[in-house]
């Protein structure tokens, strides 16, 4: 299940509640404007009810942002649940960036690369969501890492949890670097370093057997 791109199935919205549907379309809005870039009566139109309604489920901007960082956050740490572990790395890999390089030059970026840029404008409350959703990605690539370590010829230049880190904050510059230049090349570059690191001779003797 592509979770970067379920929030773009608009058509589906509304058959669910109002609150659901806020939240759904303010996930679209964040990826595609950023926090700063949509008000409450962007919102109220495309739902099609009075702003007092927004205020009644989210009283303030930041309530309805704190609840969109927290439903993002949910569903990428279920997909992350999701990818199964018996495989090879490199394989497991794949399935992380496939919906990465699906979304990217697209008119959305991951929620939290784009809020990150507008951290000085966001609450604490939004702060420590943020930097839990960087720490579950960081942590899952530490692990896939480690795995990818126990079957290389040589080990990494760094310790498997410095190297997720780098090669995480590739991905989220890659996205948003997307934009800019109108190509993937900075995302395909980190997931590139990614694969690299978890495919050597003996990881791409094991993913041949497991073919």
């Amino acid at each position: 299940m592509n979770i970067y791109l379920r929030v773009d199935k608009v058509a589906t919205m509304k058959a669910q509640p109002v609150r659901e549907q806020l939240l759904e379309h303010t996930l679209i809005l964040i990826r595609q404007r950023g926090c700063n870039g949509f008000s409450y009566r962007d919102l109220a139109e495309l739902v099609g009810v009075k702003t007092s309604s927004i205020h009644y489920y989210f009283p303030s901007k930041d309530d309805l942002i704190l609840e969109a960082v927290k439903e993002y956050s949910r569903r990428i740490t279920e997909r992350l649940a999701g990818i199964s572990s018996l495989r090879p790395v490199v394989d497991v890999a794949r399935q992380y960036l496939d919906p990465l390089r699906q979304t990217c030059g697209s008119n959305q970026i991951c929620l939290a690369g784009m809020l990150s840029t507008e951290i000085l404008s966001l609450p604490e409350s939004v702060h420590s969501v943020l930097k839990d959703f960087y720490h579950i990605n960081e942590t899952w690539l530490t692990r896939l890492l480690e795995r990818g370590q126990k079957e290389r010829d040589t080990p990494y230049p760094v310790p498997p949890a410095m190297l997720a880190q780098v090669i995480y904050g590739a991905l989220q510059n890659g996205l948003i670097a997307a934009r800019l230049f109108g190509t993937q090349e900075r995302l395909e570059s980190a997931a590139e370093t990614l694969l690299g690191a978890l495919c050597n001779k003996r990881a791409a003797a094991l993913l041949e057997a497991h073919a």
